[in-house]
């Protein structure tokens, strides 16, 4: 995976599995333009790979916002001259019963999870579909599969990501440009921290094969080999790294 004279857009970066994205596009040679809403967390990853010798730029960024989506895509070609790979691990979700929920909360939800990367993916395409080049990767969830108790809308809107990705890949095959996705099953990242006591967590590592969370190094590790030349013939495609936790095709 040689991203060397390449440039990859990784909004997300702040912290998670979007800042270990940006962190392992670096250490393959690629220039990274970081995004994130959070400018703390920005800045932060922006200095740790400053700090390893990395060229990267600082984008300020609300995904949800389609002109803020379309301006950062064009000040990161403006940054480095061009654009190959474009990577979102954006997604928010709270666990409660659809039943109780209010209209307002399924907005969010789905302007978070699915119309982020619809309008990331509409900017991307005015950069990667005239050069006939590029990857685009996104972040879904086994939930838009196989479905999840207390998160039914959040649900629908990855399922939405997982139809979205087969649909766009068909579309800009012809431009030589691929989409895919990954589904991220339970990752030990301070946004899950954040939201879920340990004995919620401990009931999660029960259910995974694997017996364990995953890093979220080790969400980054498929998000840029799907960026790479090394998975040229794959578009289209959603891939679980849950540790097992679902076993979907």
């Amino acid at each position: 995976m040689n991203f060397d004279g390449k440039v990859a857009v990784v909004v997300g970066a702040g912290s998670g599995i979007g800042r270990a994205t940006a962190s392992l596009f670096a250490e393959y040679g690629a220039r990274v333009a970081l995004a994130d809403i959070d400018k703390n967390g920005l800045v932060e990853t922006a200095e740790m790979l400053a700090g390893r010798g990395a060229e990267v730029s600082q984008h300020v960024c609300d995904l949800t916002d389609q002109e803020q989506t379309e301006a950062l895509i064009e000040d990161a070609r403006r940054s480095h001259g061009r654009i190959d790979s474009v990577v979102t691990t954006v997604g928010w979700s709270d666990t409660t019963f659809f039943a109780t929920e209010e209209a307002e909360y399924w907005r969010r939800i789905i302007d978070i999870n699915l119309m982020t990367s619809i309008f990331l993916c509409r900017a991307a395409l005015r950069v990667l579909s005239p050069q006939k080049s590029g990857s685009i990767v996104l972040t879904s969830s086994d939930a838009g599969k196989v479905g999840t108790m207390g998160e039914t809308v959040y649900a629908a809107a990855k399922a939405g990501v997982i139809g979205f990705v087969k649909s766009l890949a068909r579309e800009t095959a012809r431009d030589g440009v691929r989409v895919n996705a990954i589904s991220p099953g339970p990752t030990d990242t301070p946004l899950l921290r954040a939201q879920s006591d340990q004995d919620v967590i401990e009931k999660m590592i029960r259910a995974v094969p694997l017996k364990r969370m995953g890093t979220a190094e080790e969400q980054a590790a498929p998000i840029v080999f799907l960026a790479s030349d090394g998975a040229s013939y794959i578009t289209g495609q959603t891939l679980s790294v849950s540790g097992g936790l679902t076993m979907t095709s």
